[in-house]
């Protein structure tokens, strides 16, 4: 299983570099907007919704999604704003009350607001910062994830939220932390980090943007709970679905972007 995620997550790393260096931006757009529908998809399928319900709700979230993404009009505010309470209070607030059923209603608003805010800030931030820039934000998530995951397993005792996702546990999360932390400091100190202004922004992002990534990891992890699958999809060997993937990533790109623009 081990090689399974490793092989699979080369690859992705490869095809992530030809996209964000390669392709136009109206097509790196238009890509992101894609393959997020997929997540999309999954969840509605996680929740049992009919064929129509499925296809009507992928493309809602496409047509919705390209608004943000096209429309010649800046729209940044409203989804700092959505991001900041989705990732600051619902989710904490789903995680705490831990609701043992979701309406569709509601999985379908959660699915839209999660996969358009992370699609929006991906696409924005790869044209403000540049590629490398958005890369070194994504790779917090994916820094965070591998330290917790390795680290946790030899480590870990006692369990983050056991009723959640009996896995994590409190030193994987640490350790996570202080792998980003550092992973920041040498950004810093060679100055690769244009959204690093000064030392103590490190520390800030670094504690902030992994604590939201273990919400983001949680906050899925309840929802393939209270669904009753393991994975959310099987398209990727090794990692399960789209949304497996990209659990915590929607939810640090979207709070990095509130981050950034100073409202946070």
């Amino acid at each position: 299983m081990l090689w399974h995620r490793v092989v699979t997550s080369l690859i992705l790393l490869a095809l992530t570099l030809v996209v964000f260096f390669l392709v136009p931006e109206p097509m790196f757009i238009v890509i992101a907007i894609l393959l997020s529908s997929i997540g999309v998809y999954e969840l509605s399928r996680m929740y049992n919704f009919d064929i129509t319900n499925q296809i009507g709700l992928v493309v809602v979230y496409i047509l919705f999604t390209s608004m943000l993404c096209f429309i010649h009009y800046d729209v940044s505010q409203f989804v700092r704003f959505t991001s900041i309470l989705l990732w600051c209070f619902v989710v904490p607030v789903i995680l705490i009350l831990q609701p043992k059923n979701f309406s569709k209603g509601i999985i379908s608003v959660l699915a839209i607001v999660t996969f358009s805010a992370g699609v929006y800030t991906l696409t924005v931030l790869h044209v403000l910062l540049g590629a490398w820039q958005l890369l070194s934000i994504m790779s917090i998530a994916w820094i965070a994830d591998i330290g917790a995951y390795f680290m946790g397993r030899k480590f870990g005792k006692h369990k983050l939220a056991k009723a959640i996702s009996p896995g994590k546990s409190v030193e994987g999360a640490l350790c996570g932390l202080v792998f980003v932390i550092i992973y920041l400091l040498i950004l810093k100190y060679l100055n690769w980090a244009i959204y690093l202004p000064d030392y103590a922004t490190v520390f800030k992002f670094g504690i902030t943007l992994v604590a939201v990534s273990v919400l983001g990891d949680l906050f899925e992890s309840w929802l393939k709970r209270v669904a009753g699958v393991k994975d959310s999809g099987t398209v990727l060997p090794g990692h399960g679905g789209v949304f497996d993937r990209v659990d915590s990533l929607v939810a640090v790109l979207a709070i990095a972007f509130a981050l950034i623009r100073g409202y946070l």
